[in-house]
């Protein structure tokens, strides 16, 4: 069943509609963490606090502006980041045709659905209470935009004017006056035929319509904490749709309860609306707080975590909207379930505790602001309400848990099919050695290109890159040399690609840092292989081959930085070679000869990776500077088919008599084929024929005092 539930989960999350939705509202995360914090320092419940805040009305004035320009209009970022997101994601899949003005044809829908310049029109109406109709409107109106965009894209009204940005307004002159058209026909029939004086106030109207309760009962809190969450979950302002049933129902009970107790009796009206802001929805709508609990204790994805810690704050003070609607649990399908449950849950368990006379009921009404346990406690009047709130925080985690875990894990494969598509494109301009810039590229591509590129930026902060070494072996199977291979292991996407890792450090300016820890690490590791051959467990001349690109070999300040860290290990002369890829070597300006000139006379060889005659000028080794070449892999690989290729090889070994280099065959993955190379006057090799790229330790011991 549950393979079912993540199948359909997995193709709504590919229904760019539904993209649209979740991408719009992790927009507005800015907004909401600025409107937040405003709403923490307006309401704190700290009366020193107060006072000082009574005290200073220019700060007040700044945090009431602060909060009237993010969360009083949030609606209308909605509506707009939608809109947005929509016509970005349909420009990407049908063309890069004009979609910029989509988000107008947003706004303007959605003010005509609020009543905006009409008499009866209210300001509150923008901000979270009409979010479902900023969503519909944000949603439906750029879906009508780009549409209509498609069908005229061969169509023009205008001549050839220099000024881009004036013919694209002209693009889209018709299609935003068909969006305006069409909600406004729908908004004047509507409201004529309800009454009502907008469609916002009819969706008002009709949603409170829904609630016929009249006694504050467990069924009937069951009920109102049903809807509430629901409605929330669709982004509806619950607490506002609902906000008459809950003041002529709810609100009376707690004043009820402190009177019978000052008169010196019992309070007997467990539900009230205290009741559900402290003990059922605890961190406000979906009890969200216990969902934030099993994120920072039992979460894994680093960005959710980050999105955790910067709600905690707010969060404590029951201010939900960052994890609300930057997760987002709003339109969260893989989170539905708790969202409604969870609330249910906890007042199940808070009623049954003070039907029980366990707790005691709410006598005081708490500001909404107040952090959680020190509600519990001021509303009971006793540590027992404060231990009530710990219990369901705790309950609620624990039903939050394994949905967490399944979000988590659709999250994952969505990424790792994210990050296919990313290797992929590299790939395939590594193979037409065309350049790319994988960061700055649209949509999901780059959001993953860039996303990879901080984790490796992490890594390499944390050292958690690690280093594998491929051994190499002479024609009689001895163990000559190991080349150093990088390898990051990422948490969700596995091995990266290497040359990926290397490309991405260099589109982030990290590709510095990143060499100089491979080089650090790969020169720890060689200062090892000494001890061991000093010990006879390696042979004496058991070299480590590093990689280093064309810009760190001719850096003045990198080779400086190359030589020293082989001089502070006291590393002995040709226990490190120094690699560049053909590639690479042809990247060099003419300065560089000095750079590999003054490596070399410092006792560090230089090799020269994936090389092939006819790609390569032959002035780097006629320079006498590099001391070994290593063939390139598909020639290495290509000698027992390709006649050719023989030939290369053939002429490449002739020529390192005459100019006294070695040659090295990598790729050697048969006995035959290594014979073949051997033959061809080829004296080191290295393939999965000896070993695949290991770890140090495992390396070490594959080659130790052995013969292959």
């Amino acid at each position: 069943m549950f393979d079912r539930v993540d199948a359909w989960f997995a193709r709504l999350e590919d229904v760019m509609a539904f993209q649209a939705i979740r991408q719009g509202l992790i927009l507005t995360i800015p907004v909401l963490l600025v409107g937040s914090f405003s709403l923490i320092f307006l309401n704190l419940p700290i009366e020193p606090y107060r006072e000082f805040l009574a005290g200073a009305p220019w700060l007040q004035g700044v945090l009431d502006t602060a909060y009237a320009a993010t969360m009083g209009i949030f609606s209308l970022y909605v509506s707009v980041a939608i809109a947005l997101r929509y016509a970005s994601s349909y420009a990407e899949r049908f063309g890069g045709f004009f979609t910029q003005g989509a988000p107008f044809a947003a706004l303007a829908a959605y003010l005509m659905f609020v009543g905006f310049g009409s008499e009866a029109f209210d300001q509150v109406v923008l901000s979270t209470r009409s979010l479902f109709i900023a969503i519909v409107c944000g949603l439906v109106s750029s879906m009508l935009y780009c549409r209509i965009i498609r069908a005229r894209k061969k169509r023009r009204l205008y001549g050839d004017s220099i000024d881009g940005v004036f013919n694209q307004a002209v693009e889209g002159l018709i299609p935003i006056a068909a969006v305006i058209a069409v909600f406004a026909v729908f908004e004047t029939v509507a409201t004529s035929l309800s009454g009502a004086g907008s469609i916002e106030e009819l969706f008002f109207l009709g949603v409170s319509a829904l609630f016929p309760l009249a006694t504050p009962t467990c069924a009937s809190g069951l009920l109102y904490l049903l809807m509430n969450n629901v409605m929330w979950f669709f982004g509806i302002h619950g607490g506002n749709m609902l906000d008459g049933v809950a003041q002529s129902i709810f609100v009376p009970g707690t004043a009820a309860n402190a009177a019978a107790l000052a008169a010196g009796g019992e309070p007997v009206q467990i539900v009230t609306k205290t009741f559900f802001d402290v003990f059922a929805s605890i961190g406000g709508a979906g009890a969200l707080l216990s969902l934030l609990i099993a994120i920072l204790l039992f979460g894994r994805r680093r960005n959710v975590r980050r999105l955790s810690a910067f709600a905690t704050v707010p969060m404590v003070f029951n201010i939900s909207e960052i994890m609300m609607f930057g997760l987002p649990v709003v339109w969260n399908p893989a989170l539905f379930v708790p969202f409604i449950i969870v609330p249910l849950v906890n007042m199940v368990v808070a009623y049954a505790a003070m039907a029980a006379g366990l707790v005691p009921p709410t006598i005081v009404d708490v500001s909404w602001t107040t952090p959680p346990i020190v509600g519990g406690y001021v509303a009971t009047g006793s540590v027992a309400g404060a231990v009530l709130q710990v219990a369901n925080l705790a309950i609620g985690a624990a039903i939050y848990l394994p949905f967490l875990r399944r979000y988590e894990r659709l999250a994952n494969e969505r990424d790792c099919v994210e990050y296919r598509g990313l290797l992929r494109t590299f790939q395939e301009a590594e193979k037409s050695q065309r350049d790319v810039d994988l960061m700055q590229a649209p949509g999901a591509l780059g959001a993953v290109a860039r996303s990879l590129a901080e984790d490796i930026r992490r890594a390499v902060d944390d050292r958690a890159l690690t280093l594998h070494y491929q051994p190499q072996f002479d024609a009689t199977g001895n163990a000559v040399g190991a080349e150093a291979l990088l390898r990051f292991e990422h948490p969700v996407y596995g091995p990266i690609y290497p040359p990926l890792v290397v490309e991405l450090a260099q589109e982030s300016d990290l590709l510095d840092d990143l060499e100089r820890a491979v080089f650090d690490a790969a020169l720890d590791d060689a200062a090892i292989v000494e001890s061991l051959a000093a010990q006879g467990v390696l042979r004496s001349d058991f070299s480590v081959s590093v990689n280093a690109t064309a810009r760190m070999l001719q850096d003045e300040t990198r080779v400086d930085f190359i030589i020293a860290a082989v001089r502070a290990r006291s590393l002995g002369e040709g226990r490190v070679i120094v690699e560049a890829t053909e590639r690479e070597a042809l990247r060099w300006d003419s300065g560089a000869s000095d750079l590999l000139r003054r490596i070399a006379d410092a006792g560090i060889p230089l090799a020269i990776d994936d090389f092939s005659m006819g790609r390569t000028s032959f002035q780097y080794l006629e320079t006498s500077v590099f001391t070994v070449v290593k063939l390139d892999g598909t020639i290495a690989k290509g000698v027992m088919e390709n006649e050719r290729y023989a030939e290369i090889v053939s002429s490449i070994t002739r020529l390192s008599e005459q100019l006294g280099f070695t040659v090295l065959a990598e790729y050697v993955e048969t006995e035959e084929q290594r014979a073949r190379l051997e033959a061809l006057g080829c004296s080191y090799f290295q393939g999965y024929l000896y070993a695949p790229a290991l770890p140090f330790d495992e390396m070490v011991e594959r080659v130790s005092g052995r013969r292959v």
